[in-house]
């Protein structure tokens, strides 16, 4: 049994590993839900990584802050409007948010204005 978990290890892609591994951490805390499993309008706890992070400028005001956050399931984007930075708040960090998501865009992907979040370790 060693012997076939160490060669699946080996085979299976780098990226494959660290979803899994992205999975399990989000899977360990109380109350969170899967991003796969968000339903629209309705408030929950997601906890992911920050896969990507941007500044939207807007002509009106300072700006929003926009992370795509992955738990391994799927992504949900968070959005802070008016601030254009976070302290602790960066690409590759891992985070809880908290919030009510609406579809947005033409793929409805889940967007969740100005969240409660809190940085993880």
């Amino acid at each position: 049994m060693a012997i076939r978990g160490a060669f699946k290890r080996l085979t299976t892609s780098v990226g494959e590993l660290d979803r899994q591994a992205l999975r399990q951490f989000c899977g360990q805390v109380e109350g969170a839900v899967p991003i796969a499993e968000l339903a629209p309008r309705t408030e929950a706890t997601v906890v992911g990584e920050i896969t990507s992070l941007r500044i939207v400028p807007r002509p009106d005001c300072a700006g929003w802050l926009e992370a795509t956050i992955s738990d391994g399931t799927g992504s949900v984007v968070a959005r802070w409007t008016g601030r254009v930075s976070i302290a602790g708040v960066a690409s590759g960090r891992r985070l809880a948010i908290c919030g009510r998501g609406s579809p947005s865009g033409r793929r409805g992907r889940l967007l969740i204005l100005n969240p409660r979040y809190e940085l993880l370790g």
